[in-house]
């Protein structure tokens, strides 16, 4: 019976940090569909579309910034904004989103606005 038990807490731990990462892993989809949408609108509208960097691009996490010259990941700054142009490039920007299971870096490539690198680094 205890063994039993042993095992039973053991999945439910795993279930639970497995359902985190699900969660982290969809925070970034959603980042990368919208900087898509974003870049393929501004393109369609011909005219510049900006996306909040500082409300969390509606992740439910915690996210990060790191643009050109920046050494290491920040918080956004009040009125900071992800630029896409009608031209059909956007700012490179680099993204690191975060929650109590893991963190998922994505580095935005300026010309197609698709992640170009993802890193995913889950706790232990």
């Amino acid at each position: 019976m205890a063994i039993a038990v042993l095992i039973l807490g053991v999945a439910t731990f795993s279930m639970a940090g497995l359902q985190g990462e699900v969660k982290l892993k969809r925070m970034a989809s959603q980042v990368e569909s919208l900087a898509r949408e974003s870049l393929l609108q501004a393109v369609m509208k011909q005219r510049v579309i900006t996306l909040d960097l500082q409300g969390g691009l509606g992740t439910e996490g915690r996210l990060q910034v790191r643009r050109v010259g920046d050494k290491t990941f920040r918080q956004p700054v009040r009125g900071e904004v992800w630029e896409f142009s009608p031209s059909g490039i956007c700012e490179p920007v680099d993204v690191r989103l975060s929650n109590e299971v893991g963190e998922i870096e994505l580095g935005f490539d300026p010309l197609t606005g698709c992640a170009v690198r993802k890193e995913v680094r889950v706790k232990s």
